[in-house]
Order: C-alpha cells, then structure tokens, then sequence
C-alpha cells in the first residue's frame, strides 16, 4: 500500500434515521453530483440489496472490484483497500461504515478501511444507520429487542467533516419495509415487525436527531487525552453482560467529557471462572470509547472494584445485575446490596440484565469460549485412566493377605491413595473411575460375607460411604488444582510471549526477528512457525521458525489472519483446544493498539 500523504480526506456521513430512509440512494445521488462536476468518483462499495432503483444509479460509475479472500473452505468477496489507493480518486462512495470485513482483510471493520482512506488524502462519502452507534447500543436495544452486534465508534462520525441525516416520515420507511424492498428476505421479521410498529420507528427517528443534537455542530471533541475530566469505572465480569455495562459507562462518560475505565478483578484462588474471550471484546468497545482496561486482584470483588474507582478518583461506576447462581448468593451473598452499602459518595448505576442469552458473534465467540477450559496433555490422561483402571486392582488384591488385620477401612485409605493420583495425573475422570472401582473391589473383598456385594455390618457401609464421598471431593481438589498449576504456567508464558510479541509488532510485520518466532514456538508449544503472503499462484513463505514448515493454511494447525492478507501459520502436533484462543488473544492485542492509534489520528488531525 502506498505511503499516506500529508493531505488528510474529508469524510461526508448520511446517518440513516431508520433501517430503509434511503441512505444508499442519497450517497450514490451525491456521488452523481459530483461527478457532474467534474469530480473523479469511485465506487469502492455498495450494499444493493437486490434494488432495481439502486442498480439504476450506478450507470456512469466507475465501481473497483471487489477482493476475494479464501478462508478455511469459503471465498469471501471484500472491499479492495489497496485497489482504491492506488487508483487515488477524488471521492470514494463506502457503503456502510458498520459492515464487518471477512476474515483475512487489514481490518476488521469498514469504518478503518475508510480511516486508512482519509489517511491517503481520499475523500470518503459514507453511510451509517443510528442504530449502529457504539453509544446509543443499549438504546437501541430497548426499541428493537435485538442487539446490535455489529457498531461504530461514535467518534468516527462525529469528527466526520458533514453529516446529512436522512430522516423520511414514518409511513414512507413502514411502506418500504412492508413492500420489502429494504431488506432481503432473509431478515424479512425485522422488516415486518418494524413495518407493523410505526412507534418503534419513531423511536429510532428521535434518538438520531438527540444524538445529532447533543454531537453536531460544533469543533470534535478529542479521542482520549489528558483533557477529559474525571473517570467513570465500568465494573467487568468476563460474562457477554459486560458488554451493556461497557457502552452504559461510556454514554455517562460521554455526557461529561470524563474517561471511560473497565476494571475487572481476578481472584487470585482462581476458583472464579472467568471469560477471556469476552473480556477482550470489552477491551476493545473501551478502546474505541477512548477508554482503557484494567485487572485488580482480590477476593473481595465488591471491595476491589471500588478501591479501585476511589484511587482513581472515580465518582461514578457501572455494574450489572448479575445472573449469579444461589449458591454463590449463599457463600458470598448478594453483590448489589454490598455495592450500595459500601459506595459510600461513589453513584452506583446499574444496568439490568438482558431477557435473552447472547448469541454467537461475527467472531464465533460462544457462550463460553472454548479458550478458558484448561485441557489436560493428551498423554497425561491416558497415563491417569490407566492407573484408574489397574491400581486399585493391583492394590487391593495385593492387600488380600493382611486382610484380617486390615479390615475394610485400611484397605479404602490404601485406595484413597490411589484416587489422589489418578487425580492429579489425568483429573476428574480418573478420580471417579478409581474410586468407583475401589469402592465395588473393597466391598466384594474386605466386607462380610467375602466375595459378595452383600454387607452385614453397618460399620462397613459407613466406611464405604465416607470413602467415596472423601475420594470424590478430594479427587476434583486435586484436579483443579493441577489445573490451575497448569493455567498460571500458560498465564505466565503467554504474558512473556506478549511483551516480546507486542514489542517486535508481530501482527503488522513479517520480518520480525528469528528470536520473535522462537518465543512465540516456545509460548504456545509449537513445532513451526510462518507467516504466508498469498500470491496469485498459491501461498509464499516470508518468514518462518522451526520444522515441518506449513507453507499453506491447509498444512497448518491453526491460522491467525495478520495485515495485508498474510497469515501466520502454526504447525503443532500437540495444538489442543486453548492454545488457539490464547494466540487470537496475542493477534488481537495488537490489532487493538492499531484501531486505538487509527482514531487517535483521526482526531488528532481535525
């Protein structure tokens, strides 16, 4: 991609009041106007939607074609970012600025494709709905009851050079969406239930002219910096909820100029599951916010998070109405109440939980990400059922002998012992395996009448059942805590991989040093490492670490998706199931510090 020039673009917005004003149609209309003027214009992407009368106004329209991404088993089709920097036109048309790009694209959102355009001296007119505004999400939310998945940060409209709100009456958008030429059909319910609601239309109608009130005219304000007053403190989680809690601290921090700052507090027992996966997502909705993201430790959650908002002088925080089991009520007792009791001046401000679950998102992040589970070598589990099945075996005939003196409770400590190792070798199934077998053994050897399941004594079914209720609790003990050893370990060497990886710019370069590819092998276990450029005939190795190299994504155990369409490719025998979400978690720290910068420079230049 050529260099960005001293000339900064100007962007020109059309903020949709409603799904169907016509925000595409006005665009292409005032790309024509321009180009009657003697303006070289381009289309660099359109959303159609199967409408004639938007087909109609492309006739006279150079349109650059779009770039086919391969991933895993599909072609996507995505805006061509360098195609229209070098073509170096005037005016760029960019249809929806909240549209996400494929896997495989410099960036994952439009709205940075058209960043790097203004940064190229390119002129950019754009479109956006208001319901995809970072800020009014919850908002939205309330009207529709459907959460928008896909935003954009408010401050890339506001800093927009003009914005043109395209606000048609009501009955014109519900007859539109009613004679389904808006949406296609796979999303003709939206379209009908808003066709068939004219209030929720309204709604939406005055919400874009508060936020166009409230943001427009007037100087931008700055991303981020030292002249925002005050901090408000959105309490995190790690659950999918965080993400309301997030867009509610940055509406109040917005209203006042003040920073918004996430905080999120991890027990050092590590017996509170957490949600890395989600706790990125929010990282990055605070990033785009202009705010920041912070970890505390401590096992008082309530007391942490608001030592942390009084020593950062905060007077407001955010948190959510937890969906807590009661059984964490019980042994921890209700949070709300604490928070109240103990905020003291702090103003509390809770945001009530959603009615529904939230769903997949655009990246396949599920309910409960599949990186947060600590999985156990392959080889160790094999090992750990193993002494399950044979130890007791081996233990309690061995003890046959010294059966008189023994009797029935010495043979189950013997067996306990071997619990407490199947658990710490292979985990919980081991454990259950042995004490289950252990119990059936001792009470057909060691209880009257002998080589029987029958049992006379009520002292020998007391004993049985304190065996197994003793092997099954201290056999999860054990469990999760070589777990937890096992999670620290990778917690560790990833935060090591981080600083190496961050600092050399792993994700935006590929002639980082040997010594870079030599940690990331190390970190995550691997046997090689590439970064593949695609080329017109099949894959180019540029730079790689270690033996078999994966010289295409098929060879690989796992693809991350770096700038320009390169990927770096990981080749691993022993690639299980965490390893992959901790390397997105690497890729994905880097991408954010870039959209950070992006904005940043967007602002900075204004």
């Amino acid at each position: 991609m050529e260099q960005p020039t001293s000339r900064r673009g100007t962007l020109h917005v059309y903020l949709g009041a409603a799904p169907g004003v016509g925000k595409t149609y006005a665009m292409l209309t005032e790309g024509a106007r321009l180009a009657a003027a003697g303006v070289d214009v381009v289309i660099g992407a359109v959303e159609l939607h199967d409408r004639d009368d938007l087909v109609a106004l492309l006739d006279g329209f150079e349109c650059i074609p779009t770039r086919e991404i391969a991933y895993r088993s599909a072609v996507f089709d995505a805006f061509d970012l360098d195609a229209v920097v070098s073509r170096a036109p005037d005016v760029v048309l960019v249809d929806e600025l909240a549209h996400p790009n494929p896997p495989g694209a410099e960036h994952g959102k439009r709205w940075q494709d058209v960043a790097s355009l203004l940064e190229h001296g390119i002129d950019v007119v754009s479109t956006v709905n208001i319901q995809h505004l970072d800020s009014l999400n919850l908002d939205v939310e309330r009207i529709l009851g459907v959460e928008q998945r896909e935003t954009v940060p408010d401050l890339v409209v506001e800093t927009a050079h003009r914005v043109d709100l395209v606000d048609p009456p009501t009955l014109v958008i519900s007859e539109r969406l009613a004679a389904g030429r808006i949406y296609s059909p796979d999303r003709g319910a939206l379209a009908r239930d808003l066709a068939l609601q004219p209030a929720r239309i309204e709604a939406l109608r005055a919400l874009a002219k508060r936020w166009l009130a409230e943001h427009r005219p007037g100087p931008p304000r700055r991303f981020g910096g030292s002249h925002r007053g005050g901090v408000v403190v959105a309490a995190l989680t790690g659950t999918p909820e965080g993400d309301r809690v997030v867009r509610r601290a940055a509406e109040l921090a917005d209203a006042r100029d003040a920073t918004p700052v996430g905080v999120h507090v991890r027990e050092p027992s590590g017996l509170v599951e957490v949600r890395p996966a989600w706790l990125e997502r929010q990282r990055s909705l605070l990033e785009e916010c202009g705010g920041r993201y912070a970890e505390v430790g401590g096992v008082d959650v309530v007391r942490a998070v608001l030592d942390f908002a009084r020593a950062e002088g905060a007077d407001e925080v955010v948190i959510g109405a937890t969906r807590r089991s009661r059984t964490d009520e019980l042994l921890h007792g209700p949070l709300l109440p604490r928070f109240a009791k103990q905020a003291g001046p702090i103003e509390l401000h809770v945001v009530p939980a959603p009615t529904t679950r939230p769903k997949l998102d655009r990246v396949g992040f599920r309910r409960r990400p599949p990186g947060d589970r600590v999985v156990l070598p392959a080889r160790r589990r094999r090992i750990g059922w193993s002494m399950a099945a044979v130890l007791p075996v081996v233990v309690l005939f061995g003890l046959l002998p010294a059966r008189s003196s023994l009797g029935v409770a010495g043979a189950l400590f013997a067996v306990l012992i071997v619990v407490v190792l199947a658990a710490a070798v292979g985990g919980r199934g081991p454990a259950v395996l042995a004490t289950v077998e252990g119990f059936v053994l001792a009470d057909f050897l060691f209880t009257k009448p002998y080589y029987s399941l029958r049992i006379d004594r009520l002292l020998d079914i007391v004993a049985l059942v304190a065996f197994a209720i003793a092997a099954v609790v201290i056999g999860a003990l054990v469990d999760l805590q070589g777990r937890q050893g096992l999670r620290i370990a990778r917690a560790d060497a990833v935060a090591e991989g981080l600083a190496r990886l961050a600092a050399d710019q792993i994700g935006v370069r590929a002639d980082a040093p040997p010594e870079v590819f030599a940690a990331l092998r190390r970190t995550f276990d691997l046997d090689a490492v590439a970064v593949l450029d695609p080329q017109e005939h099949g894959w180019e190795v540029l730079t790689s670490a270690g033996r078999p190299v994966p010289r295409s994504p098929k060879d690989a155990s796992f693809v991350v998706e770096l700038s320009d369409g390169r990927i770096l490719a990981l080749g691993s025998k022993r690639f299980d199931a965490p390893n992959p979400q901790l390397l997105r978690a690497f890729v994905t720290e880097l991408r954010l510090v870039r959209e950070a910068d992006q904005l940043r420079r967007m602002a900075d230049q204004l």
